[in-house]
């Protein structure tokens, strides 16, 4: 199967609205036209967090001023994957052809790309094989814990949980093995079980126990809000919440972007976004809790705008708080593919671009010497040809992404997910 991902990244988009119009047209007497060429890619009907629904639609290609009465200079033509294009068009429905060759401009005006469904190639997820548990490093023993679901046991053979891993151990009691860590020696099998607050592992005649206590208070928030949204997530493992999935994880950017199931699709993610949250509280509390019980195979961060806006550290400060964060998540899941979003330049906070270029260019240093982590850099997409950030792409605040900003960051982080996965 061709497993293959290519992505035409799109420079800007809009909706297309229940309510209204969203375009803003040139003054009535202008000598000048403005024309979008849109991709015309139907999207799955949405509703915003504050209850208004809407289409997201027609991404937009290409956008120009013509004078009045001239003609178009056709634009090179789109691609889509598994599509052939068909020309331009009047109106979405795509009924009128656009006659480069004596249609004239008179008034600001729309296209619409058509598409013919041109041959059948699936994109699936890249296929992900766990790390072989089978190992000569057991000594004398058939099998070594090393950790479950990514916490060490103790000396004193206990193993402490946060909630996320008790309610897994919980709904797989009967056998608990894709839940741990260990090493295995060739030839032999184990099984394990979860009962009594105890894990047993046998093989053969070798069998061993660990008490298991929860450690959930060690992580808990001191911020109400984002403590109620940790516990929610939490709440969430069923028989559904399989290990080696793709997590995304961090601040507002993560949680505001509702359509990651989707846009990220047929990929498995899954979404533990809590707006407002530090470096520190991932790397001391969440983490533990919202990534490390579920395995991952990769997690995507974006945190530290937090640090930069609303803790109003200095770049070494943040910086320091970073480094270890990466050190830490690594230490942690050493197996896990591990890929950080490098922070936007948001329009409405000019005085901290400084800061946020000062740590993005650390971090282009930390990589260099550990290439166990991917960075992404979606955020100079959203800038304006001056260096600035667009504030089309953004809402009103300045700070958060708007839909169609979504549709330019998400759309380059799902192709770096890809290559990632596709080069495990």
């Amino acid at each position: 199967m061709n497993n293959k991902f290519k992505l035409l990244v799109i420079l800007t988009a809009t909706l297309v609205l229940s309510a209204c119009n969203t375009f803003a047209l040139n003054a009535e007497g202008s000598n000048t036209h403005h024309v979008d060429f849109f991709n015309n890619y139907l999207r799955e009907e949405f509703e915003l967090s504050n209850g208004f629904k809407g289409k997201g639609n027609n991404l937009l290609y290409k956008s120009i001023d013509v004078e009045d009465g001239s003609l178009i200079t056709k634009p090179e033509d789109p691609t889509r994957k598994n599509y052939e294009f068909l020309g331009w068009y009047k109106e979405q429905e795509c009924l009128v052809t656009w006659d480069f060759a004596s249609d004239k401009v008179n008034s600001d005006l729309r296209l619409f790309a058509k598409w013919g469904y041109a041959q059948e190639e699936e994109e699936l997820e890249p296929p992900y094989t766990p790390p072989s548990p089978v190992s000569d490093e057991c000594g004398e023993l058939d099998f070594i814990l090393t950790s479950v679901m990514n916490f060490k046991p103790s000396k004193s053979d206990t193993v402490s949980l946060p909630s996320a891993a008790l309610a897994k151990l919980e709904a797989n009691k009967d056998n608990v093995l894709p839940l741990l860590e260990y090493k295995v020696k060739p030839g032999k099998t184990i099984t394990a079980v979860y009962e009594n607050k105890k894990i047993t592992i046998s093989s053969g005649e070798q069998t061993l126990s660990y008490e298991v206590k929860d450690s959930g208070v060690t992580y808990q928030l001191d911020n109400s809000t984002y403590e109620t949204k940790a516990k929610n997530y939490e709440a969430k493992i069923d028989s559904e919440n399989e290990n080696y999935h793709v997590m995304l994880a961090g601040s507002s950017s993560i949680e505001f972007w509702t359509s990651s199931k989707e846009d990220l699709n047929p990929v498995v993610s899954y979404n533990h976004g809590i707006g407002g949250t530090t470096i520190e509280e991932w790397d001391e509390k969440l983490n533990a809790r919202l990534v490390y019980p579920y395995k991952p195979k990769m997690v995507v961060y974006y945190v530290g705008i937090n640090n930069v806006i609303n803790s109003k550290q200095d770049s070494t400060t943040i910086w320091n708080n970073l480094e270890k964060f990466f050190n830490d998540t690594h230490a942690a899941l050493p197996d896990t593919k591990v890929q950080y979003i490098m922070m936007n330049l948001i329009p409405g906070f000019k005085t901290y671009w400084e800061t946020i270029n000062t740590v993005n260019n650390q971090v282009v240093e930390y990589q260099k010497t550990n290439t166990w982590l991917t960075l992404i850099n979606p955020g100079t997409a959203l800038l304006k040809e001056n260096g600035e950030p667009n504030a089309a792409y953004f809402r009103t605040d300045g700070l958060h992404l708007s839909y169609y900003g979504y549709a330019v960051w998400g759309g380059i982080i799902k192709e770096s997910i890809f290559k990632g996965l596709e080069n495990n």
